[in-house]
């Protein structure tokens, strides 16, 4: 690839980390060392040659990342949909309930914390007390913390 086609493919690229790596070739074409190169880029030189190389065997989408495969869900998608589908709109499920709920629904044991990660994942959003709750008297907040602490609801965001 010319030094004109990695300009103008810089140009047109979105994703930031690519617009550096097309910069690192584009900078070692124009005779820079990886040395130079990774200095102006505030990186290690060994960073620079690994791009290098993967540009040399790949082209332009050897510079993008590629897929990680992570850590497989131990719940399926099909658990995931019927778990949703009995919370409905999440409102006035807790946080211990939904998990309850996951375990006995797939047979999976999730601690409370990533129960919440999974709620947020899924489009909920806990209930929050409003400002008036904060200076209600002793009886109006205790009523609110028993139907609301740890509740959940389904976003206006998701879909």
């Amino acid at each position: 690839m010319k030094l004109d086609e990695l300009r103008e493919a810089y140009k047109r690229e979105t994703d930031a980390k690519v617009r550096e790596r097309i910069l690192m070739v584009l900078w070692l074409g124009e005779g820079e060392s990886s040395y130079d190169v990774g200095r102006r880029l505030l990186c290690p030189h060994s960073k620079v040659l690994y791009w290098k190389k993967r540009f040399g065997k790949e082209g332009i989408a050897g510079l993008r990342d590629k897929p990680r495969s992570g850590k497989p869900p131990k719940l399926s998608m099909e658990s995931e949909e019927r778990i949703k589908q009995q919370m409905g709109d999440g409102t006035g499920w807790r946080t211990k309930t939904i998990r309850r709920l996951i375990r006995e629904e797939a047979g999976v044991t999730y601690s409370e914390r990533h129960v919440v990660r999974l709620m947020h994942a899924w489009g909920f959003e806990k209930i929050k007390p409003r400002q008036r709750h904060a200076f209600a008297d002793e009886k109006e907040r205790e009523a609110f913390l028993k139907t609301s602490k740890s509740s959940w609801h389904l976003s206006q965001k998701a879909g």
